[in-house]
C-alpha cells in the first residue's frame, strides 16, 4: 500500500496521544505530527512539506474546526481533511462538508473503520460514519425549492460530471475541452456555490436541488 503521512489537530492531550499511537501502529500510516490547535496547524503549513491528509477535531480552542477547514482550503487546496469528532448534529456535519471536508467521522468509529475511511479519502473519495451518512441522505432527500447560483450550461455539465466522482481528466475527455478549461469552470463553479471542495459542492447542489 502507498504510504499516507496525516497530520492531526486535536485539543484533547490524552485521545491525541492515543490516536497517534493507534495510526502509527497501521504499517503504511505515518501520524507525522500533531497540533492542539489550528493556529499551530498553519504555523507549521507554512515552514513544513504538506501531509497526505489532516485529521481535524471541530471542538477546537480559538479558531473552530470549520473555521480552520474554511482557511486551509484557502492556504493549501491540495490537501484533503477528515473531520474526527463528537458532534453528530446536522447542523456541524452540514457545515463541515460546505467549509470542504472530504469525511466526516465520529470518534465512536472503531480504529479499523477510522482507518478504512483515511484510506479512501486518500483514493480520492470521500468517508462518512454510518449515522452522519444517513444525516446527510436524508438532507438530500428533502423536497427544496430550487436556489439559482446562476451556473452556465457548461458549469452544469461540470458539476454533474464531478458527481459522477470524475477526476479533471476525465472531465476534459468527456467535455473534448483542455484540463486547463475543465479547472476554469470548477474554479467559477465552486465561487458560485461558495465552497472549496468537490464535496462541498455536491453537498451543497443536492441540498438546493440542482443535481
Amino acid at each position: 500500500m502507498i504510504p499516507i503521512n496525516i497530520w492531526l489537530v486535536e485539543d484533547d492531550t490524552g485521545y491525541r496521544r492515543a490516536m497517534k499511537e493507534i495510526l502509527n501502529q497501521e504499517e503504511h500510516i505515518t501520524c507525522g505530527r500533531t497540533f492542539p490547535t489550528c493556529a499551530k496547524l498553519f504555523e507549521a503549513i507554512e515552514t513544513h512539506p504538506h501531509p497526505d491528509l489532516v485529521l481535524m477535531d471541530l471542538g477546537l480552542p480559538g479558531m473552530g474546526g470549520v473555521e480552520g477547514i474554511q482557511k486551509l482550503a484557502i492556504r493549501a487546496p491540495d490537501l484533503a481533511v477528515v473531520v474526527l469528532t463528537v458532534f453528530s448534529d446536522k447542523k456541524k456535519v452540514l457545515e463541515s462538508l460546505d467549509a470542504g471536508a472530504a469525511g466526516y467521522l465520529l470518534k465512536s468509529a472503531s480504529p479499523q473503520e477510522l482507518i478504512r475511511g483515511l484510506q479512501e479519502v486518500f483514493l480520492g473519495g470521500a468517508a462518512l460514519s454510518p449515522s452522519i451518512a444517513k444525516v446527510v441522505l436524508e438532507e438530500m432527500r428533502k423536497p427544496k425549492p430550487s436556489e439559482s447560483f446562476n451556473l452556465s450550461p457548461r458549469e452544469m455539465e461540470v458539476l454533474e460530471l464531478l458527481a459522477q466522482d470524475l477526476v479533471v481528466k476525465e472531465m476534459a475527455d468527456k467535455l473534448g475541452v483542455s484540463e486547463r478549461t475543465v479547472s476554469f469552470h470548477l474554479t467559477n463553479l465552486y465561487a458560485k456555490l461558495k465552497v472549496q471542495s468537490q464535496s462541498g459542492a455536491l453537498a451543497k447542489a443536492f441540498r438546493a436541488g440542482i443535481l
